[in-house]
């Protein structure tokens, strides 16, 4: 694995800030670890959910069906393809796939000029309230979407990012800006969001 910076999640079980990792480029070992004890625990939660609790047992998680390892391998050593994870008490809470290349906003004041666009983010069931009552850990999801906005001002783009967004995570995206620019039929039909310069620079201050 690559280098990693701290950052702070909250712990949802006494409510204190607690110091995580960043890891700002995971290998496909990395990966697999993920992929084993998130699946093992969408496994047991399903197990244990009576008939009427399946939409939280792991079946209604969109990206359940995921595997990190294959997308980390799929893109091999590619530097336009950097894959970010978050680690804390141990296990992986996070995991985030960028393209830093070839990808341009569509945003009408933003045609055209570069973006670092997000083809994957997701963070461990255990941190999701549609899959567990008591998540563990707040602010996986907002750590890895800022880290990104990082990124694209680090490459010269200005915080300029967009994805296309499971409906699930819709509301997420609404909530620190980025502009819904409405279903793309090219990408299974997803909302396509993004955010703009200004917003980009209110969120990363």
């Amino acid at each position: 694995m690559s280098p990693s910076r701290t950052i702070a999640l909250q712990d949802m079980s006494s409510g204190a800030l607690v110091p995580a990792q960043l890891i700002e480029q995971v290998d496909s070992a990395y990966a697999h670890r993920a992929d084993d004890s998130w699946l093992s625990f969408i496994a047991a939660q399903t197990a244990c959910a009576p008939p009427e609790g399946l939409s939280v047992s792991g079946l209604e998680l969109q990206h359940a069906h995921w595997r990190w390892e294959q997308k980390v391998q799929s893109v091999g050593s590619l530097l336009s393809y950097p894959t970010l994870g978050i680690e804390c008490a141990g296990e992986v809470q996070g995991l985030m796939l960028l393209r830093t290349d070839g990808e341009f906003g569509r945003l009408a004041e933003q045609l055209h000029h570069p973006i670092v666009y997000v083809v994957f983010l997701a963070a461990a069931p255990w941190n999701l309230p549609a899959v567990v009552a008591e998540p563990r850990f707040r602010g996986v999801g907002t750590a890895l979407l800022r880290a990104a906005v990082e990124i694209s001002g680090e490459l010269g783009f200005k915080g300029r990012v967009g994805l296309h967004s499971l409906p699930q995570s819709e509301a997420f995206y609404h909530r620190y800006g980025m502009r819904c620019l409405g279903i793309d039929e090219d990408k299974e039909r997803l909302n396509y969001f993004e955010m703009d310069v200004d917003t980009a620079a209110a969120f990363i201050r």
